[in-house]
C-alpha cells in the first residue's frame, strides 16, 4: 500500500515539473521571439507608415516588453517627404506603444487594439511645395503589404500645422489634446473626436467627425467632416469689442479648403462700451483656406436685437499685423433704435423708426480699438423716425408749425420723414457727405462730423421752409419781417436759411445766420 501511494506521488510531481518546464520553455520561447522580434518589428512599422504615407520614416528606438503584457514602445518616430529636406516633417511623435498578442510575434500585425500617442505634430505643406524631384525616393512600397486595422488611437498632445503659401503669413496652427481616432485602416475613413482650446476667444471647442482617406500624394486634399461646439468665448480681450460668444456648427471639404456653416449668440454684445449691450445671432456659410486661414464670408446673417444685417466678405491674415476684414453690409429692413443701442448709453433710444442701410465694412489687423480702427463707408434711409426726448419733439413740432405759416396751429406731428444720408467713418468720427431730413412743411441739409465717443457735433446746411418768414410768427413780428421774405426766398423754397449745429449730443447748440451774422442757440431752448 506505501508504494503505490508513493507512485501516485511520483507521478503527481512528475506531471508538475513537466507543467513547470513547458512554461519556462514557453516564456523562454517568448522571450526569445521578443529579443528577437524587435528589428522585425521595427521593420513592419517603418514599412507600413512608408507605404501608407509614401514617406520616409525614422524611427529612434523600439523595444518590445514581455511583462505585464507584450507590448512594443517606441520614441522619436519621424515621417519626412521622400527627398525632401527642405521641408518639415511631415509628422513626429514623441513617444508610442501598443499592445501585440504572441502571435504578433511570430507572424504579421493584421489587428491592433489600441495605439496610444505622445506629442504628435503634423505638418502639411501648401500643394505646390511638395512636388516631388526627379529622382527617385530612397525607400520603395513593400510588395506584399499587409493592411492593418487599429480600433483606436489616443492622442494626449497634437498640434496640426498647415503651412501657407505665401512664406511670410503665419503658419494655420491647431493645438488638439484628448484626440481620440476610431478604425484607422488603409484607404478608408475614420472618425474622430476630439477637444481644443482655442486662444482668441478663449475658449472650449468640442469636435466630432470623419476624415480620410489619407491622400499621400496631397494630404491637403484629403477629405474631412463633422461638427463642432464652441462655448462661453469671452470677446472681452479683443480690444474695442465685448459679451460671451457661443457657437455651434458644421464642417466639411478637404483640409486645405472647409466649407464652414454655423450660428453664434452673443446676448451681450457691445461696442467700445460706448453703448449697451445688445443680443447678436448670426448665421454663416463661410469657406476656409486650410493654407493660410482666410476666410470668404458667403453670407453672414446677423439679427441685432430685431435688426436682420445681411453680410459678405473675407478675412485675410496679413502677415506680422494680424487680420484684415472687408465686408458688404445690407440692412434690408431694420430698426434704427437697435444700430443706436450699440453706440449709445441711454435707457431709451435716441430715436425710433424703419431704417435701410448698405455699407462698406474694413476692420485693418492691429491692437487698436475696434471703434477706432473701424472704417464704414455707406448710405442710410430712415422714414416715420420719432424721437425719443420730449423737448426735441417739441421743438419739432414748433419748427413744423412754423414751417408751414401756423406758428399757433397745435395739431402738428413731430415725426421726421425721410431721414437719409450718406457718410464715411474713421477713427471713430463720422463724416456726413449728406445728412438731410423733413418734418411737414420743412427740410434741413447737412454736412459735417460727428464723434462717436465723445458726441462732438459740427456740421453746416440749410433750413428750407415752406413758409415766408414773416408766416412764421404772428403779430407785429409777422408785420415787420414781410420785409425780409424776398432775401429769404430762395431755390423754390419761401425762406431758406444757412444753419450750424455744434456742441455735443447732450448738449447740442443751433446756429441761423442771417444777413452773414450766427445767431446760436440751445437746442433745447430752440
Amino acid at each position: 500500500m506505501p508504494s503505490v501511494r508513493l507512485s501516485v506521488h511520483k507521478r503527481l510531481w512528475i506531471a508538475l515539473g513537466a507543467i513547470f518546464l513547458f512554461f519556462c520553455a514557453a516564456g523562454g520561447f517568448v522571450y526569445y521571439r521578443a529579443r528577437h522580434s524587435e528589428d522585425r518589428l521595427r521593420q513592419f512599422v517603418v514599412q507600413q507608415l512608408s507605404d501608407h504615407f509614401h514617406s520616409e520614416v525614422k524611427l529612434d528606438t523600439l523595444q518590445v516588453h514581455i511583462f505585464p503584457r507584450i507590448a512594443v514602445d517606441g520614441q522619436g518616430l519621424v515621417l519626412r517627404w521622400h527627398n525632401r529636406p527642405d521641408l518639415p516633417p511631415m509628422i513626429r511623435i514623441g513617444k508610442f506603444n501598443f499592445v501585440v498578442s504572441i502571435g504578433g510575434l511570430l507572424r504579421p500585425i493584421k489587428h491592433i487594439p489600441l495605439i496610444e500617442l505622445s506629442d504628435m505634430v503634423v505638418t502639411i505643406p501648401p500643394r505646390e511645395r511638395q512636388k516631388q524631384p526627379a529622382e527617385p525616393p530612397t525607400q520603395t512600397p513593400s510588395k506584399k503589404h499587409v493592411a492593418v486595422l487599429v480600433d483606436k488611437i489616443v492622442c494626449d498632445s497634437t498640434d496640426i500645422i498647415i503651412l501657407p503659401k505665401n512664406a511670410d503669413k503665419v503658419p494655420l496652427d491647431w493645438d488638439i489634446h484628448n484626440l481620440v481616432l476610431y478604425s484607422v485602416g488603409q484607404d478608408q475613413p475614420f472618425s474622430f473626436v476630439g477637444n481644443l482650446t482655442n486662444g482668441k476667444p478663449k475658449g472650449e471647442i468640442q469636435t466630432t467627425g470623419e476624415f480620410g482617406p489619407w491622400d499621400p500624394e496631397d494630404p491637403g486634399g484629403s477629405p474631412v467632416s463633422g461638427q463642432y461646439k464652441f462655448t462661453n468665448a469671452d470677446l472681452d480681450p479683443f480690444p474695442g469689442i465685448g459679451g460671451t460668444l457661443s457657437s455651434t456648427g458644421k464642417y466639411s471639404g478637404v483640409l486645405a479648403e472647409l466649407q464652414v456653416e454655423g450660428e453664434t449668440d452673443t446676448p451681450n454684445f457691445s461696442l467700445d462700451k460706448v453703448g449697451r449691450p445688445v443680443s447678436l445671432h448670426t448665421d454663416f456659410s463661410a469657406t476656409v483656406d486650410g493654407t493660410n486661414g482666410d476666410t470668404l464670408l458667403h453670407p453672414v446673417n446677423a439679427r441685432l436685437v430685431k435688426t436682420v444685417i445681411v453680410t459678405n466678405g473675407k478675412v485675410i491674415g496679413v502677415p506680422q499685423q494680424g487680420h484684415l476684414i472687408t465686408m458688404d453690409a445690407v440692412i434690408p429692413d431694420g430698426r434704427i433704435q437697435d444700430i443706436l443701442n450699440l453706440a449709445l448709453n441711454s435707457d431709451k433710444p435716441l430715436m425710433t423708426g424703419p431704417v435701410k442701410l448698405k455699407a462698406k465694412i474694413v476692420i485693418p489687423p492691429g491692437s487698436t480699438k475696434a471703434m477706432e480702427k473701424l472704417i464704414l463707408d455707406g448710405q442710410f434711409g430712415v422714414t416715420d423716425a420719432n424721437w425719443s426726448n420730449p423737448q426735441l419733439r417739441s421743438k419739432l413740432k414748433g419748427l413744423s408749425r412754423r414751417a408751414q405759416g401756423k406758428p399757433g396751429d397745435q395739431d402738428v406731428g413731430s415725426a421726421v420723414s425721410d431721414l437719409k444720408g450718406s457718410f464715411h467713418m474713421d477713427k471713430g468720427v463720422v463724416n456726413f457727405r449728406s445728412l438731410s431730413f423733413a418734418v411737414q412743411g420743412a427740410r434741413i441739409d447737412l454736412a459735417g462730423t460727428y464723434g462717436l465717443r465723445g458726441g462732438e457735433l459740427d456740421m453746416k446746411g440749410h433750413l428750407r421752409l415752406q413758409a415766408k418768414l414773416s408766416d412764421t410768427v404772428t403779430g407785429t413780428k409777422s408785420f415787420l419781417l414781410k420785409a425780409l421774405d424776398p432775401f429769404f426766398a430762395k431755390n423754390g423754397a419761401g425762406t431758406e436759411l444757412p444753419i450750424t449745429i455744434s456742441g455735443t449730443r447732450e448738449k447740442p447748440v443751433f446756429g441761423v445766420s442771417v444777413f452773414h451774422k450766427t445767431i446760436k442757440k440751445n437746442l433745447a431752448g430752440f
